[in-house]
């Protein structure tokens, strides 16, 4: 969900004379579904300032995340840098990168993204070979056909750069996988629903996973 906002906020501010955005809080909640599996989370984010944005999320699954990002404009490119850092029950999970979007048309947004991620693992015994450094990188598009409906397409691509899945439902060292979601815009509230499939994590403190999965949730402004 906080991609799928990350890319709604972009395309606001392209549409809006390439302004950076306002002090707008935002709380979102959303319930994922993969095979038997339901997982909930809320998510909580604020432009602390113009170029400066701040995010907190916490799961039913117990992991917690807290995130910011620094973007400006160049030219007809909104970039952004961002950082996180994610803790589950055994996992400590760090991530930075990096944002890009640009209005290819009044309606259609392509968009991009790339980080690089250290995924600690916790365990009685420190075993460096449990741990992971993962290249995530993203592209897609986002179009608006109506000025409350909005529908984006993304690729993902997850390289492994040391560690191993040996213990994942998936043991390829790359991994793809593909995002269509649809989000409706009414004021002040926007639902949307998610499909994914291909090989991914349905969250970043989860294993790696073959099945498709469902996503519906709610962002709310304030």
């Amino acid at each position: 969900m906080k991609f799928i906002s990350k890319v709604l906020a972009v395309a606001a501010i392209l549409a809006s004379s390439f302004q950076p955005a306002t002090a707008e809080p935002q709380i979102g909640f959303q319930v994922s579904k993969t095979g038997d599996d339901w997982i909930g989370t809320v998510i909580g984010s604020i432009q602390a300032t113009e170029e400066i944005n701040v995010s907190a999320e916490i799961d039913s699954t117990g992991y917690l995340e807290i995130g910011t990002g620094y973007g400006v404009m160049f030219g007809q490119f909104y970039t952004e840098a961002f950082s996180s850092y994610g803790r589950a029950d055994s996992i400590d999970i760090y991530d930075l990168g990096i944002f890009t979007g640009t209005a290819l048309t009044e309606n259609l947004m392509a968009f991009a993204s790339t980080s690089h991620e250290w995924r600690d693992t916790k365990a009685l015994i420190d075993i460096d070979w449990l741990d992971q450094r993962e290249w995530k990188s993203s592209v897609g598009l986002s179009y608006s056909p109506l000025t409350w409906l909005n529908t984006s397409y993304n690729f993902n691509h997850d390289r492994l750069l040391s560690g191993n899945r040996w213990s994942q439902d998936v043991v390829n060292d790359n991994i793809n996988s593909h995002d269509i979601t649809i989000t409706f815009k009414p004021k002040w509230v926007e639902p949307y629903l998610k499909y994914t499939y291909g090989e991914y994590r349905v969250r970043p403190g989860e294993r790696v996973t073959s099945e498709s999965s469902y996503e519906m949730g709610v962002n709310f402004k304030f």
